[in-house]
């Protein structure tokens, strides 16, 4: 029975000229030997195995018109044998009722295709969803075994300058003992970074409908940023800061300053010691904000680091996505920071995407952008509201470039 079965169901997986070819073959053979045991009136029984072949290979569609032309075809010879249309009571009787026969028949069949392909169909859905079930068990173990690892790091080191301190509060110095708390603050922040990311993650998704949106300098979120990191981080890496000072972005302050506190920590992962980072931003292009084009303002972060493969660059921006090469090596990371940046760039009305050739030395230049606050806006909302109030400095459109060390 389970032979009948898998056979039964290779038959519906069949091209569709092979299936036509047996269908045809089956009506054919059927048509000959009825003609040739005419004399019998059920002799149109014969056509029980075409029928159960079409409603089976076929849809509904292809039955009816396989019904319909072996039922003319029938027609006509009869016509033709017997003259005329004025068949005899019994013979149109058995006809007629062999016709309903074999019509409900390729009905049955039909509805048992129907829902062999719809359990067919549940079993293979059900499988995917137990692969991805497995998929997902698996990636979660694999973030749990990062997390672990990431909250470790920087946790083992609070900790080691908290005891060091402890145990040697009366021996160090003043400037000894600031170094420890600003390293012991620093793994704070690295430590915060991630807890962000992780949040981010699971609310971005909640509050993307309602987040508060303001008009940001993107020059004043850029310094804030680069100043927060790491002096250390500072001092290996050159950080080239080209922004104009006019450009104002429309975007939420803590998502902007999470994404580049994002796109520079990458760039201090993969940048060798003492090659420069650089941060530019300027005016990109137009998009459709509130039903009226307004331009774009584009920021990008650029290191002249390893570079990401073109392969992996589709899949880069995925949740819990880490490069082959980072898996195995000494890069440290959840795979959440550029996915958590892409949700937040978004959920601010912009795009994120990355332009690397993976070439060692050429590096990666992550950019995003966001809606651009017109300057006409910008005066409007800075204007001195009394006579007393000084008015703000036209912009002179030039870029604010500075090195940061």
């Amino acid at each position: 029975m389970r032979y009948s079965n898998d056979f039964l169901r290779h038959m519906l997986n069949l091209p569709y000229a092979v299936r036509s070819i047996i269908v045809a073959s089956a009506v054919i053979l059927c048509l000959i030997f009825y003609m040739l045991h005419y004399d019998a009136y059920y002799s149109a029984s014969f056509f029980i195995l075409p029928i159960a072949l079409v409603a089976w290979l076929f849809p509904q569609r292809e039955f009816f018109i396989c019904m319909g032309i072996i039922c003319l075809v029938l027609v006509i010879f009869n016509s033709i044998v017997h003259g005329n249309l004025n068949w005899s009571y019994f013979f149109t009787t058995s006809s007629l009722v062999i016709a309903i026969s074999l019509f409900v028949e390729g009905l049955l069949i039909g509805s048992l295709r129907e829902q062999v392909l719809l359990a067919d169909e549940a079993r293979l859905h059900v499988a995917d969803i137990l692969a991805q079930q497995q998929q997902l068990s698996q990636i979660k173990d694999q973030f749990i075994l990062n997390v672990n690892h990431e909250l470790r790091t920087p946790l083992t080191a609070v900790y080691g300058y908290l005891e060091l301190l402890l145990e040697y509060s009366g021996q160090l110095d003043g400037g000894t003992q600031t170094t420890f708390l600003k390293n012991a603050m620093y793994s704070c922040e690295e430590l915060q970074l991630l807890v962000s990311n992780v949040l981010d993650t699971i609310q971005v998704g909640n509050e993307k409908d309602s987040i508060y949106l303001e008009d940001l300098p993107v020059i004043d979120v850029v310094y804030e940023v680069v100043e927060h990191f790491d002096p250390r981080n500072q001092r290996e890496y050159p950080v080239h800061v080209n922004v104009p000072a006019h450009l104002v972005v429309r975007a939420n302050g803590q998502y902007f300053r999470q994404v580049l506190r994002n796109l520079l920590s990458n760039a201090f992962k993969y940048a060798p010691a003492d090659a420069p980072i650089t941060i530019n931003a300027s005016l990109y292009g137009d998009v459709v904000q509130a039903n009226h084009p307004s331009p774009e303002v584009c920021i990008s972060v650029k290191d002249v680091g390893p570079g990401i493969p073109p392969d992996d660059i589709p899949r880069l921006f995925g949740q819990f996505v880490r490069l082959k090469r980072d898996v195995s090596g000494n890069v440290r990371g959840t795979g959440l920071g550029l996915y958590v940046s892409k949700q937040l760039v978004e959920a601010m009305g912009g795009r994120i995407w990355v332009e690397s050739t993976g070439i060692a030395g050429e590096g990666s230049c992550f950019r995003f952008t966001l809606p651009c606050v017109t300057r006409t806006k910008v005066r409007a909302k800075t204007a001195p509201k009394s006579p007393e109030a000084p008015a703000l400095p036209t912009p002179d459109g030039q870029p604010q470039s500075q090195d940061i060390r």
